[in-house]
């Protein structure tokens, strides 16, 4: 039986979604400070279509809070642009300043038909189908806050993606440098050959 889990569901223009995504994460923020001990999250959890989705931007745009709260970020990809990839997460000069590792999905049938962002026990984020260029229509949402199964249920799904996904970078903030960036030259010439990563979805 599915859940029914407490959404905020709204259609979301996607000029205003990075901004809409930003204020949810910073009220996050706020409360992960708030809690003590080890209830305390660490991580945030991101399931995105590139790092051009308004999600990791909004994410990356909040580098010096995320920072500040001793949060961690692990991302996967379905789509990687090299270029970008390595002019930016990969090195310790970028302004994305707190600890993070990057996967990329290159099994389609693995990807979850949705982008997602798991920011605690009780809170995550559900976007539209990543087969929808965020820069170039509106975006279906769902808003998830106080319900530990539909948090839950992102975890584990998060958790098994990234298990069949390539490691590309792992980066500690204090690192100088790229940490295991030098293997995504190499991975992502591996699939040159192949069809670009695409996700499959019902809607």
């Amino acid at each position: 039986m599915r859940f029914r889990p407490p959404l905020r569901v709204s259609v979301t223009r996607h000029g205003d979604k990075e901004q809409k995504l930003k204020e949810f994460i910073l009220q996050h923020i706020s409360d992960a400070r708030e809690t003590a001990g080890g209830d305390r999250p660490r991580q945030l959890q991101l399931i995105a279509r590139s790092l051009e989705s308004p999600v990791v931007k909004a994410i990356a745009g909040l580098a010096g809070e995320i920072a500040s709260a001793g949060l961690a970020v692990r991302m996967i990809l379905a789509h990687v642009d090299q270029e970008a990839l390595l002019d930016g997460w990969a090195y310790a000069d970028h302004p994305v300043a707190f600890d993070h590792e990057i996967r990329w999905a290159r099994r389609p049938r693995l990807i979850e038909a949705h982008e997602q962002l798991v920011l605690g026990p009780q809170t995550c984020w559900i976007g539209d189908s990543m087969r929808r260029d965020p820069a170039k229509c509106d975006a279906f949402e769902s808003y998830v806050e106080g319900c530990g199964e539909a948090a839950g249920c992102a975890l584990v799904s998060f958790e098994r993606l990234w298990f069949a996904s390539e490691a590309l970078v792992i980066r500690p903030a204090h690192a100088p440098g790229i940490a295991e960036a030098g293997a995504v030259p190499d991975a992502i010439a591996k699939a040159d050959a192949a069809s670009e990563p695409t996700v499959a979805t019902r809607h």
